[in-house]
């Protein structure tokens, strides 16, 4: 990667990296005030961001709500690289395979035939409640799902495959097929990658939108 002569503007996912001739600066989103200075440390970076906005675990590094209002000062081009994949891990790997046509991509279907334990009944997910949860978690995600026949926009994260977290939705959403919940509001109290307990967001996301085609 070439420095620029000039201060450039770059976003990935909610980061935004200024290069300039002698610094890269990278800032999470705003957050009021002068924002707070982290060192160029991957364990600094990592621990900062491990919370959202509201103080919850993000069990996927690619969901939105990063705490807001810090910045990095990276003098190298390899401490910016190590900060934006600690925030997100393989981002640049998977943009420079994105643009260069080469990312390997597996889509929901084969992620879930090769499920096994307690996750292969999310197989039996019918085709509308895959659209859903797909809809309502990557929809939260600053990675663009082009496992899913998805182009990649400007900022976003090319995903090259279905997450985890996606699975484990899929499983929740499997359960609630014959006596769907009744959908009730979200709760920030409620950790985000818990499902199964109402007020979690994407169960309650994903319950409201599937009342709604019924």
């Amino acid at each position: 990667m070439t420095v620029p002569e000039a201060p450039l503007e770059v976003m990935i996912g909610e980061l935004r990296l200024t290069y300039g001739l002698d610094t890269v600066v990278i800032d999470g989103p705003p957050g009021g005030g002068s924002p707070i200075e982290l060192p160029a440390d991957a364990d600094a970076v990592r621990q900062h961001c491990r919370l959202d906005r509201l103080g919850r675990y993000r069990p996927l590094s690619g969901l939105r709500g990063l705490p807001g209002g810090w910045q990095v000062r990276c003098v190298t081009l390899t401490e910016a690289d190590t900060v934006v994949e600690t925030v997100y891990p393989l981002a640049l790997e998977h943009l420079a395979a994105y643009g260069e046509g080469r990312l390997h991509v597996a889509g929901l279907e084969a992620v879930l035939a090769r499920q096994s334990g307690r996750y292969e009944v999310a197989a039996q997910l019918d085709a509308a409640g895959r659209q859903l949860a797909t809809a309502v978690l990557c929809g939260a995600c600053v990675r663009a799902p082009v496992w899913a026949g998805r182009l990649a926009g400007l900022g976003q994260i090319p995903c090259p495959e279905a997450c985890s977290m996606l699975v484990a939705l899929c499983r929740e959403a499997t359960l609630w097929q014959a006596n769907p919940p009744v959908a009730a509001g979200a709760s920030p109290s409620v950790p985000l990658g818990a499902f199964d307990q109402p007020g979690n967001p994407f169960r309650e996301a994903y319950l409201a939108a599937r009342s709604r085609r019924s």
